[in-house]
């Protein structure tokens, strides 16, 4: 009796083996989508910052001296970054005030001489990269981005004096290369000044652009 039932056992499984074989196949099937999407990966080439850490540049622009009227501005700018977040920059940039509403009025009168109207800051800041993002010139190039707060300390040589300074301000890089950048910014400068009486605190509002190169 026992035998006969090990040789309808060996008969019947490799019978069944075969029946579940194509059930598995089918199952797998069923999990085929009926339409095949064509869908084709785009190449884009986009502009990536370098290994490098270091930046150097030039900017020019437009400086608002309080009281003294708005002037041309330019400089240069060395920058250090310490991650892809956090960057340390240091500033130095050269205007020249112009008249006092008080000198246009009173014709021959001058507040300051020719030499005390030079302008010269320079300062060290701390940078962070808030907004990194991409801009799109086709649809098969693409520049990064970086919209970034800064701000820091530093002294401004104006008047005959030498003022401690701090100033804040916002920027967007654009990445054109892997090493060449262009920057848009707006800062604020902070100063206490008496030439025209009363001690007060000065603003001083920059807007600027200029190009840079990792190295």
């Amino acid at each position: 009796m026992e035998n006969r039932i090990k040789h309808i056992l060996l008969t019947v499984l490799p019978f069944a083996g075969l029946l579940l074989v194509p059930a598995a196949v089918s199952a797998q099937e069923d999990d085929r989508p009926l339409i095949e999407p064509d869908v084709r990966p785009q190449k884009v080439d986009e502009a990536l910052i370098d290994t490098e850490n270091f930046e150097i540049g030039a900017f020019a622009g437009i400086i608002n001296i309080e009281d003294f009227e708005s002037s041309f501005l330019w400089g240069g700018k060395l920058t250090y970054h310490l991650s892809e977040t956090f960057f340390f920059e240091a500033n130095v940039g050269f205007a020249e005030g112009g008249e006092t509403s008080f000198e246009k009025l009173a014709g021959d009168v001058q507040v300051l001489s020719d030499e005390d109207r030079d302008y010269r800051y320079y300062n060290i800041n701390i940078g962070m990269n808030v907004l990194p993002g991409e801009a799109f010139l086709t649809e098969n190039y693409a520049f990064n981005t970086n919209f970034y707060l800064i701000g820091g300390a530093g002294a401004t040589d104006f008047a005959g004096d030498t003022r401690f300074t701090f100033n804040v301000g916002a920027g967007y890089q654009v990445l054109l290369t892997d090493s060449v950048s262009i920057h848009l910014g707006v800062r604020e400068h902070f100063y206490r000044i008496d030439v025209l009486g009363e001690e007060k605190t000065s603003m001083n509002t920059e807007v600027s652009g200029g190009l840079s190169v990792f190295f």
